[in-house]
């Protein structure tokens, strides 16, 4: 049953649908990034092992750029975990005012069938009441 209510479900179920892209697309960049910081770590720590084994292999220009790559990364985390519960709490609140369109379409059908009984069952005790009257007064006339 069509309900005045189909058109915002659909509209707020599209939005709820980007909003989920975005959040899948944001958790893969955010995964990517954690990635690449792993292996900048790594790096590091082998180029500390090194350094420690023979001191002439110790590169303080490529440890500085590194640690600024780290550090980048760190920033770069941060402010995607920050996009990613941002875009949470709009998925949450799409998906709140998504359910509340949900039941008041709900409630429409449901007050549309119980409208619908109420009519089907006013119409079957008319019949009833007129079958009824039918029969009294064909028995009076008969009795007469």
């Amino acid at each position: 049953m069509k309900t005045p209510y189909d058109a915002a479900l659909r509209v707020r179920q599209r939005e709820l649908d980007e909003v989920s892209s975005a959040i899948r697309s944001e958790a893969g960049v955010l995964g990517a990034v954690e990635s690449e910081r792993a292996q900048v770590l790594a790096a590091l720590r082998r180029e500390a092992d090194l350094a420690a084994a023979d001191l002439t292999l110790v590169s303080p220009g490529w440890q500085r750029r590194m640690r600024g790559e780290r550090q980048a990364l760190s920033a770069r985390q941060v402010e995607l975990e920050a996009r990613i519960a941002a875009l949470r709490t709009v998925a949450t609140d799409a998906y709140g005012v998504l359910r509340g369109i949900e039941n008041a379409a709900d409630d429409y059908r449901a007050e549309a069938a119980r409208s619908e009984a109420a009519a089907e069952q006013s119409a079957s005790d008319d019949l009833s009441a007129a079958a009824f009257l039918r029969t009294l007064r064909a028995q009076r006339g008969d009795a007469r």
